[in-house]
Parts: C-alpha cells; sequence; structure tokens
C-alpha cells in the first residue's frame, strides 16, 4: 500500500471538500491575470458574442458580479466546473459500480490539472458543458434500443436532447466543441448507425445555439471569425513541426502514459461488458480519438494552449471504466503524488514575499501593477497635480489608457473605472474597438500607462504635447505618459485605417449587415463629432 493510500479511503464528499478548499486558497492568492480581468470586461458589457470568442465567459462572469467583483467569486465558475463533472462521473457510472465510479471520479478530482483549475476562461464553459453533453449522450444510449434504428424511448429522445443543448453551450463557450459535434457524427453516423435517430435529435437541438454565434458575426463585422480563422493565423505558414511535438508532449502530460496506455488497450482488446457500459465507453472513445486527431491537424499549423485540451479529458477515464479497481487505486496514488508536487510549488510561489522579487525588476514590476493599481494610479495623478499644475477634481477626470488589451484589462478591473486601449494593439482581444470612440477623445488629455518608457515615441505622435510622468512604488519605477491635445485625425490615419484594414475587411463573399466599428470612424471624413467639446461619449459602456 502506497503512502497515498489514504487518497482512495477518502469518500466522494470528502474528496470534494479537500479539492475545494485547495481550489479557494489559490483563487485567493493568485493575482488576477490579464485574460480574467478581459472577462471581466464582458462581463460589465453583456452582450451576446464578443471579438475573440463565443460569449459563455462573459455570461458566467456578468452572473459573478452581481454578487461581488472579489477575484474568488469572479472564478467561482473555475473552481466548481472540476467538482461538478467529478460528481457527474459519479453519478454516471455508481449504478454499474460504487466502488469503481468513486475511484474514477476522485482520480479525476486529483488529476494535477483538474485539481489547481480555478479560472474562468473560455475553456470553463466548454468543459463543463461538454462534459455534461457526453454524460447526457451516455444516459441516451443507455435508454435507447440496441438492436434497430426505431423503437427508442421517449427517454432516450430527451436525453439526445439534452445532449445537443449541453453540446451547443459547450459551442457557445469555445469553437473547440466543434470535435465534440464532429465525434458525434462519427458515432452516430458511422460506427452506431442503428442510433442516427438520436444522433440528428442531439445534431437539430444543438443548431440554434451556433446560429446565435453567426447572427452575432452577421452583425459585428465577422470580427469573431475573421479572428479566429484568419487573423490569429496570419504569418503562420508551413507545417509548424515544432508545435506539433509540442503538442504531443503536451497530451502527454494531460493524459500522463499509464492512463495512455490503459486507454489505447481498452480500445482494442474491450473485456466483455453489459451493452450499456458498453457503449458508453465506446462513444467516450470516439470523442477522445476525435479530439486527439484534431488538435493533432491545427497543431501542424498553430499552437495548441494547454487549456484547449482540457475538455475531453473526463472522457478518457470514461472509456477505461472496465479497468480493475485495484488499477484505480493506483492511479489514483500516483495522481496524489504529482498534485501535491504541482500544489506545494504553486503555493510556495504565491507565498512568497515580495521582497523576494526586488532583486528581479520585471517580475516585481508586473506584480505590482497586477496587485496594486489603484495605488500606482493615485501617484501618477498626484505628480500631475504637482508638476502639471491639474487640480486634483482635473487629474482625477483624465481618461486613463494602456497600449494593450492585457494591462488595460488588469488596470481597469482594479481601479473599476474604464481603461481603453490607445494604439494599433495586436490580433487578440480587440474589443475595446467596439466601446471606446476615439472621436471624442480629439482634442483631449489622456493618461497612459506605459509598460516599456520606449513606447512614449509612438504615443507622442497621436497628441499636440506629450508629458512624461515617472511614479516610484515600493521601489519600482513606472512610467505614465500624458498625452495633450489628442489629434484624432492623425490617429485615424496612423491607427484606425490599418486596424479597419488588417482586423475588420471580411471577405467579399461574406454578407456584412453591421460593422460598428467601421461605421463608427469610415461613414463619413475623420472629424470628431460636436459631441468631443464638451468631452462627452468616451468609452460611453466601459463604467463598472
Amino acid at each position: 500500500m502506497t503512502r497515498t493510500a489514504w487518497l482512495s479511503r477518502l469518500s466522494l464528499g470528502q474528496g470534494v471538500c479537500l479539492a475545494l478548499l485547495i481550489k479557494l486558497v489559490l483563487a485567493a492568492l493568485l493575482p488576477m491575470t490579464g485574460d480574467e480581468a478581459y472577462f471581466v470586461l464582458w462581463g460589465r458589457h453583456l452582450d451576446y458574442g464578443y471579438y475573440d470568442h463565443p460569449p459563455m465567459a462573459g455570461w458566467m462572469t456578468w452572473l459573478m458580479l452581481q454578487v461581488s467583483e472579489h477575484p474568488v467569486m469572479v472564478r467561482l465558475p473555475g473552481i466548481l466546473t472540476e467538482l461538478l463533472i467529478a460528481l457527474g462521473l459519479y453519478a454516471q457510472w455508481q449504478r454499474f459500480d460504487v466502488e469503481k465510479a468513486r475511484l474514477l471520479a476522485l482520480v479525476f478530482l486529483f488529476s494535477p490539472l483538474s485539481l489547481i483549475f480555478a479560472f474562468t476562461l473560455t475553456d470553463t464553459g466548454c468543459m463543463l458543458f461538454a462534459a455534461a453533453s457526453s454524460f447526457a449522450a451516455v444516459q441516451a444510449l443507455r435508454h435507447a434500443s440496441p438492436t434497430r434504428s426505431t423503437g427508442h424511448t421517449a427517454t432516450s429522445y430527451g436525453w439526445a436532447a439534452l445532449a445537443g443543448v449541453f453540446l451547443g453551450l459547450a459551442f457557445l463557450s469555445k469553437y473547440f466543441a466543434v470535435f465534440l459535434g464532429l465525434a458525434y457524427l462519427i458515432y452516430f453516423f458511422a460506427v452506431n448507425r442503428l442510433l442516427w435517430r438520436l444522433g440528428m435529435t442531439l445534431v437539430l437541438v444543438a443548431i440554434p445555439f451556433g446560429l446565435i454565434n453567426l447572427y452575432w458575426n452577421l452583425n459585428h463585422c465577422w470580427a469573431n471569425l475573421l479572428f479566429n480563422l484568419v487573423n490569429r493565423n496570419r504569418g503562420e505558414v508551413g507545417i509548424q513541426w515544432a508545435d506539433m511535438l509540442t503538442y504531443l508532449a503536451m497530451m502527454a502530460y494531460v493524459v500522463i502514459p499509464p492512463l495512455a496506455l490503459a486507454w489505447w488497450r481498452s480500445w482494442r482488446t474491450s473485456p466483455a461488458l453489459p451493452a450499456e457500459i458498453a457503449e458508453g465507453a465506446r462513444l467516450a472513445r470516439v470523442i477522445v480519438l476525435t479530439a486527439l486527431v484534431g488538435f493533432l491537424v491545427v497543431s501542424l499549423k498553430k499552437t495548441i494552449g494547454l487549456h484547449w485540451v482540457l475538455w475531453f479529458y473526463p472522457m478518457v477515464l470514461m472509456a477505461l471504466f472496465s479497468t480493475p479497481v485495484a488499477q484505480w487505486q493506483r492511479w489514483l496514488g500516483w495522481m496524489g503524488w504529482l498534485s501535491a508536487a504541482h500544489v506545494v510549488v504553486i503555493f510556495a510561489i504565491l507565498l512568497v514575499p515580495y521582497s523576494v522579487w526586488q532583486h528581479q525588476p520585471k517580475v516585481a514590476k508586473d506584480l505590482l501593477a497586477a496587485t496594486e493599481a489603484p495605488a500606482l494610479l493615485a501617484a501618477a495623478r498626484d505628480q500631475l497635480v504637482k508638476e502639471a499644475g491639474l487640480s486634483p477634481a482635473q487629474a482625477a477626470n483624465l481618461p486613463v489608457a494602456a497600449r494593450g488589451y492585457t494591462w488595460a484589462s488588469v488596470l481597469s478591473y482594479q481601479i473599476k473605472e474604464p481603461v481603453m486601449v490607445i494604439g494599433p494593439g495586436s490580433k487578440y482581444a480587440r474589443q475595446d474597438d467596439f466601446w471606446t470612440d476615439f472621436r471624442a477623445l480629439d482634442g483631449r488629455s489622456i493618461l497612459i500607462y506605459l509598460k516599456r518608457p520606449a513606447e512614449l515615441a509612438a504615443v507622442s505622435a497621436w497628441f499636440e504635447q506629450v508629458r512624461t510622468v515617472n511614479v516610484s512604488l515600493h521601489g519600482q519605477r513606472y512610467v505614465f505618459a500624458l498625452g495633450e491635445g489628442f489629434n484624432y485625425a492623425r490617429y485615424w490615419s496612423q491607427v484606425l485605417v490599418p486596424v479597419r484594414d488588417k482586423f475588420y475587411t471580411a471577405p467579399d463573399w461574406l454578407p456584412v449587415a453591421s460593422c460598428p466599428v467601421t461605421e463608427r470612424y469610415f461613414t463619413a471624413p475623420p472629424v470628431a463629432p460636436a459631441a468631443a467639446a464638451i468631452g462627452v461619449g468616451v468609452n460611453t459602456t466601459a463604467s463598472p
């Protein structure tokens, strides 16, 4: 018996409580990341679509914001997702073998990436709803007639429809849910064609959710599709062999080799199982194989993110349900050691006092900016009062900007004020293009956070005058720029025109019903509206 055998003696409830405690501590200690803060902005601007992805992360965050903007509350969907999946795995299989179902759920719960996942990202909804869809699909198989294509019970059709609903919600979380839909097509229309009516029910129910995303794109310059299919892949030529090898190595980390070997053996030499279990495991194998091959193909052209592949991990374990109890106990022991190592390292890093990082200026500077933005901005405004002759009220009312979405989002989350993105930015996270109206800033002053002093030269081109504001906080030096007399016409030609051409020009064969970004700036000459004269209309929807 291994030292971690105590893990296998935990009840599922005890395991859930232990995992919840670890996740809560992690969520409380970890500074808000740029992506999470960006999705908080989505939650502040509730919509049925966004520039980068379908809207589920924004919907989840909006719901949390109704209670609080505390990091733990914002991260609550991510904290609960893996716990709910573990409970779903147990509920799915406990009728066949209670002990094995408990161990399966614990193995999932204490897998390293499951245990430390405590973030509300686009992947959160995809993980939750993909798992829920697969659970519902297995229930549809359980109630279906295994020998003929007709005669399925109303219950089986109901579960198939529910699987379609969850598939649609997974797609509204992240486009990679399309691999789950493809797996259903392969299973119901090729592997087990006797059940094609259930597959048709599932697909037809899921289609309207995809149409929601399509309709948003039709009315928003096709920005979402252009980003995912064109813009984010621009400049990548030929097969990316390094990305493919990285993906394979990453999969060896996500699905540890003993599990991967057992999964492969279960595919080739599956023991005799009751039909209810066999079909569920068979569907799980199809889902896993489809996702593995799908991401392998994608890796030939781009880098696969570690978080992208987490949604099909529960299906790996579902396919291994026939494995003996003793093997599940051994797997749980290994998971205990792996996860303990991850947790110790992460908590050690998070609990290191700030003084340890002071001799690493880049880390220390970013850490302070990510946690003490209110003090940083207050210091910058005090400097403006002392050096630029602004009154406290004038300094407090200056629009605030950053050069990229990460710091714009992180600063906005902390100070609970709008922080716009100024400049061309990158191909990622351009939702601020829809929120900020630069016409209304013409002639105004803007306070800009500069991550690097070298950015001052680029900023200077858009203003009549730029003043450097140096701020010191806990021994770290920060640079702001006070841009005075924003020149909208110059900004229009230098920034907005290239942005339109690069990110908001759809192919001629795509019909465009509306494009708020291009309609705002390019339906008339680049002259600021009268509202700018009285300083209204700036980022009017960006207040928390």
